[in-house]
């Protein structure tokens, strides 16, 4: 399923990328041209303001109750009935939506810091920013909620499987 959120939702936006959903991030007006961009791409609108609801849009809408992100996803993923894959968490850029690309140690070596280097041995590179992600304790943390919100155990989550958790611009 694939998503357009509004500019009011830009951590949910980062969120549901991390948990591996093509999710979009309008940063215009959330107006016609944005329900426009949304049915052109067949996403799912994700939004906060009631007027949208009202607009005519042959697509599915959904408006977010929750203020705080982590009740956002867990509402987004229960209302729409999502079973995420932990297999899929951080495979996609969480800047700019692009599905990420496994690289081996030597073709990061001078974007990455020397101890990153030494002490990962599983990279990933977005083709779109050039950011490059690696397993870390930033993942650690972001797995941490994720179980909370969906509910994983330990055993559902990703191995070391090139999961990122941090990342450098390119």
């Amino acid at each position: 399923m694939k998503f357009l959120a509004d500019p009011s939702l830009g951590r949910l936006a980062k969120w549901l990328r991390m948990i591996g959903c093509d999710t979009a991030y309008w940063r215009g007006e959330a107006d016609r041209c944005f329900l426009l961009a949304a049915e052109r791409e067949g996403r799912v609108v994700l939004t906060r303001r009631k007027d949208i609801i009202g607009r005519q849009h042959p697509g599915v809408t959904l408006f977010v109750e929750n203020d705080r992100v982590e009740d956002q996803l867990g509402e987004v993923i229960g209302k729409l009935g999502l079973a995420p894959d932990p297999e899929s968490f951080f495979t996609v850029c969480l800047e700019c939506n692009v599905p990420l690309q496994r690289v081996r140690p030597d073709e990061i070596r001078d974007r990455v810091a020397e101890y990153v280097y030494r002490t990962q041995r599983e990279f990933r590179l977005c083709p779109g920013c050039g950011r490059v992600y690696w397993p870390g304790t930033h993942r650690e943390r972001a797995m941490e909620t994720l179980r909370r919100i969906l509910g994983l155990n330990a055993e559902s989550s990703p191995g070391r499987n090139g999961s990122e958790g941090k990342r450098v611009r390119g």
